[in-house]
């Protein structure tokens, strides 16, 4: 009876709630100076950062499912990636920063787990994402490398491959670290690596990730340095070569300059769209100069993380107002989305680092429902240009979400 009576209330939520029946297929994202264009007209990217929508490491799965105990790592649920879905259309989002849809290297549950392998088990879960979120309208953003050497892998995997001992741990300051960016090798493996995602064709949907408009843009890599802390050191020509690579695979893709911060030697590659920088903690002084210097050179401005919880109301507020007010500013991604445990859907994922926004949670506290309100606010005045109150309640999200919503 209980099992009937939560089905009951899925099919009730489903049908009461803001869901989207998906077009046939999304149109591509254009760009025409600092502005982003579907079919013409201005669109923003709003959303969550989910980064572990291909690969995880925050749930022990039943006995039997692949994982791999060292780092953690395991594939999300379908379930629980149809759910991020549902949130993000909630949330009055358009789209999501996912970095384990392209940074995937290093470990047996990798698309790469060591050099010259493919393994194709690890699409699974990265293609079930790109076509639930075609299916919901939301479109992706996705790195392709990452600087540190956590358990989805980072530009340590392509430097150890190479012959170099180094670690993030003991070498992040080490000068080796830029032969990731300089060594020819490195290089070439780094761009067959992209190939090999760029080129995979989806089980779901049957395009490649090249065709797949759902896919709006590649970013060159997740806060992206040299061996100094804020140095801003990926070069120049590195940049370029990716950027134009990427494009060569896939035209009608944008491209992102994952730097950490405003490179000023990277403001006049042609084949970067987009420049971006992260708020830790949100500086409205530093996000006003970033908007300043990025529209100058005629691109669109993206602050693809910052922290939606700590620091004071007021003062993410006026990011939001800064952003939303602005020419320039395409869009933003929080750090970072979690939900339930789907299909379980009494119980809800937690990460270590206190950043992670679990909604419709019961146990959040008041705070972090009036900064999700806050959000949802933002993203409906950026995606929509409409203004709610912003003590607005939350639409409910059924858990299991449907895998097909019925509005759009």
């Amino acid at each position: 009876m209980m099992r009937f009576c939560l089905f009951l209330l899925s099919v009730a939520g489903a049908f009461a709630s803001p869901f989207r029946r998906s077009a046939a297929k999304l149109s591509p994202v254009a760009r025409n100076g600092t502005t982003l264009l579907v079919d013409g007209k201005v669109w923003k990217a709003v959303g969550p950062n989910v980064y572990w929508l291909g690969l995880d490491e925050n749930v022990t799965p039943p006995a039997g499912e692949p994982f791999y105990a060292p780092t953690k790592a395991s594939y999300p649920t379908k379930e629980r990636i149809t759910e991020v879905m549902a949130t993000v259309q909630a949330l009055g989002g358009t789209m999501i920063r996912g970095h384990t849809l392209g940074v995937s290297t290093g470990n047996p549950l990798s698309v790469v787990p060591e050099l010259g392998v493919v393994n194709q088990r690890a699409f699974d879960s990265i293609d079930w994402a790109v076509y639930q979120a075609g299916v919901y309208g939301v479109r992706l953003l996705v790195p392709l490398v990452d600087n540190y050497d956590y358990y989805h892998g980072g530009k340590y995997n392509f430097l150890r491959w190479a012959g170099f001992d180094l670690n993030m741990r003991r070498d992040e300051n080490n000068p080796l670290v830029q032969q990731f960016y300089t060594n020819a090798t490195i290089v070439a493996t780094f761009k067959d690596y992209i190939k090999t995602i760029l080129t995979h064709r989806n089980q779901y949907n049957n395009l490649t990730y090249a065709e797949d408009p759902t896919i709006f843009a590649y970013e060159t890599g997740n806060e992206l340095l040299g061996p100094i802390w804020g140095d801003m050191n990926s070069p120049r020509d590195w940049v370029q070569e990716i950027a134009k690579y990427v494009k060569s695979l896939a035209p009608q893709k944008l491209m992102v300059d994952g730097t950490y911060g405003i490179n000023r030697t990277h403001l006049d590659i042609e084949e970067v769209d987009i420049m971006s920088d992260h708020m830790y903690p949100v500086d409205t002084t530093k996000l006003q100069q970033d908007l300043q210097i990025v529209g100058a050179a005629n691109k669109g401005f993206f602050a693809g993380e910052y922290d939606w919880v700590g620091g004071n109301t007021a003062n993410l507020q006026s990011m939001f107002k800064i952003l939303e007010e602005s020419p320039v500013a395409v869009g933003d991604t929080f750090w970072s989305q979690f939900g339930h445990n789907a299909p379980d859907c009494a119980t809800y994922v937690d990460h270590s680092d206190g950043l992670a926004l679990q909604y419709g949670n019961p146990r959040n506290t008041a705070n972090q429902n009036s900064r999700i309100q806050l959000i949802r606010k933002h993203f409906l005045a950026m995606s929509q240009g409409k203004v709610i109150a912003p003590d607005e309640a939350l639409p409910a999200v059924p858990c299991p979400a449907p895998t097909s919503p019925l509005f759009r």
